[in-house]
């Protein structure tokens, strides 16, 4: 299997207030959103698509439920600050076996604006070692350059105690040796939490979806629910749950996951699987993290097909008061 086939085999994986304050802040986020379209016209085929296919910020969690990064990357409706909490900052990195090459770093702050959380993220990833050859094995010249930047300004709110909402309109820049292009999106997501008996949380979302961008992006769906199975308390609890998600390419995963919380620790993980281009493929998420005050730190690892070297996540987030 070539880099390629490795890439594509990761599938990426949503108080009450007057509704004229809502209508407000989609305002808001519609003039950033038009600001970043004057600037940066539409182009088909970004290049990069196939390096957000891998789960970057995420520990073994679903994207479209809350996590520990916070920033809204996979659900705008995920920045959502707790009450009491004026600032989140969170930073994440990921990196694969030399036989991909591909690394990721994702950065994010957040705060509250007028009873809504806004948020600001930068994720960029990229591939090396791509080398440049005629009609021989020998390279030639230096390697091919080959990354994305994804930049984003999301809100988020509250409808009910339960229900949160959020948009986010995203800036992506790809690369691909002297090929330079930018597409625009703008995506939505919702969580729903404390849902029945079983207190169940519910989310769903977009990501990437652009559906004037002529083919410069193919849009993610999302969708993942998880249950309680035990609780002794609020720091002892074991869940658990599952998460598609469906890209327009024909990528199709489907994440079956738990978690167990005791105290400061957490244990995360599951089985994966992938369907992408006729091919199918079954590996392992697993994670643990590490809660203290307003601290958060995760580390996963995600086993690869073809009895490849695993990939790794870390991700630190801290909230402020």
């Amino acid at each position: 299997m070539n880099r390629t086939e490795l890439v594509e085999a990761h599938t990426p994986y949503i108080r009450p207030h007057s509704r004229v304050r809502i209508s407000r802040h989609f305002i808001v986020l519609a003039a950033c959103f038009a600001g970043a379209t004057t600037a940066a016209p539409q182009s088909p085929e970004t290049p990069g698509r196939d390096l957000l296919a891998f789960p970057v910020g995420l520990v073994a969690e679903p994207g479209a439920l809350p996590g520990m990064f916070g920033g809204g990357f996979w659900n705008p409706a995920d920045s959502r600050l707790p009450i009491g909490v004026r600032w989140r900052l969170s930073a994440a990195a990921m990196s694969t076996p030399s036989d991909v090459s591909v690394s990721a770093h994702a950065g994010a702050v957040s705060g509250n604006w007028r009873g809504s959380t806004v948020t600001l993220s930068v994720v960029r990833a990229s591939v090396g070692g791509l080398v440049r050859t005629e009609s021989d094995p020998l390279t030639i010249a230096a390697d091919v350059p080959y990354s994305t930047l994804v930049t984003s300004l999301g809100i988020a709110r509250t409808l009910r105690p339960n229900l949160t909402w959020g948009l986010a309109a995203r800036v992506r820049t790809g690369q691909i040796e002297l090929d330079h292009r930018t597409s625009i999106s703008v995506d939505a997501g919702v969580n729903a939490e404390h849902v029945t008996r079983l207190d169940a949380r519910l989310g769903a979302s977009t990501f990437l979806a652009s559906p004037w961008s002529r083919g410069a992006e193919h849009a993610t769906y999302m969708a993942s629910a998880d249950v309680r199975v035990v609780q002794a308390d609020s720091a002892r609890v074991i869940r658990a749950g599952l998460a598609v998600a469906s890209t327009q390419a024909g990528n199709v995963e489907q994440f079956a996951f738990a978690s167990a919380r005791f105290h400061v620790w957490e244990l995360r993980g599951g089985p994966v699987r992938t369907s992408a281009y006729g091919s199918m493929n079954v590996r392992t998420r697993m994670a643990v993290a590490v809660h203290f005050g307003g601290y958060a730190v995760g580390v996963s690892r995600e086993s690869a097909p073809a009895e490849l070297a695993p990939s790794y996540q870390f991700v630190l987030s801290s909230l402020l008061r």
